[in-house]
């Protein structure tokens, strides 16, 4: 039997397995992000949900080679990277206005990696030609991760869970783009509302010198960064601590939710530690 791709859906999945199982088949079934595959002796079944063009996997091996040949990517890969994220403003209240202001930062984790002396010149102006919704799965292959199900005579015997070995990578640049955002945070004062990943979110009547600073901070780090059209802004905040943001954003209505207690939560671990001599964290 050749290799077959079929739509990732979870019924076709399972009456795959099931059958395997029932006449006592010896197979492997390997679960990641965008696929799964069903590995057996006659052959591979490959269920997906998106399928990239191949320069999403040109970039991401162009990455991986550059980080694996840098001393700084050696030493992140062997260390254990943070992974809070604070990310809006606490004292923020539930409000409604026409216009926000919004910079998004252009090709965040690429410009972060190329800032960083992790990766080259061709291969960050490989990422910046790129699309943004290919650019990121392709940075997302830094930390991509599986779980294989390994069945001997249709009864599963081991599951292996596996990361690749660059993780810690990407999670550095999470760290990276969440230091910067802090840093726009701490500016901003009063006037920041939250940031999502790469782009933060602020009051449309803020002061332009403070404006001046936020911008001065991304140029002084090195990153490129564009204004967006925000409009019809609502944040909302239910009886279980979860913000709710609705927006038009450059002609397209968007939602984000994040929760109030996650903040409280992770800020508790951070005190913890600190009271038990970690003051560096």
């Amino acid at each position: 039997m050749n290799d077959v791709h079929f739509l990732r859906q979870s019924e076709g999945i399972k009456k795959m397995i099931r059958f395997l199982s029932d006449n006592k088949k010896s197979f492997t079934v390997q679960h990641g992000t965008y696929t799964t595959k069903i590995i057996n002796p006659d052959g591979k079944l490959k269920y997906q949900t998106t399928s990239f063009d191949q320069r999403v996997f040109i970039a991401s091996q162009m990455i991986r080679r550059d980080v694996l040949a840098s001393e700084l990517g050696q030493k992140i890969i062997a260390s254990s990277q943070p992974r809070t994220n604070f990310g809006y403003n606490e004292s923020i209240m539930p409000f409604e206005a026409e216009r926000v202001l919004n910079i998004d930062i252009s090709s965040a984790y690429a410009s972060a990696l190329y800032n960083s002396g992790m990766i080259t010149e061709k291969t960050h102006a490989y990422l910046r030609r790129m699309k943004k919704e290919e650019r990121l799965p392709a940075m997302g292959m830094l930390a991509r991760s599986s779980c294989s199900w390994v069945y001997k005579d249709g009864k599963c015997v081991e599951i292996v869970p596996k990361r690749a070995d660059t993780a810690q990578i990407f999670f550095y640049l999470i760290a990276e783009i969440n230091y910067v955002m802090q840093s726009v945070k701490w500016e901003l004062g009063k006037y920041f509302y939250f940031y999502w990943v790469d782009g933060f979110f602020f009051d449309y009547n803020t002061p332009v010198p403070l404006i001046t600073k936020v911008e001065n901070i991304l140029t002084d780090k090195g990153y490129h960064y564009k204004y967006e059209l925000v409009e019809d802004f609502k944040l909302t905040l239910d009886k279980k601590k979860v913000y709710t943001i609705d927006m038009v954003k450059n002609g397209d209505r968007k939602r984000y939710q994040f929760s109030q207690n996650h903040l409280k939560e992770a800020k508790d671990i951070l005190n913890a530690l600190k009271t038990k001599g970690h003051e560096s964290i």
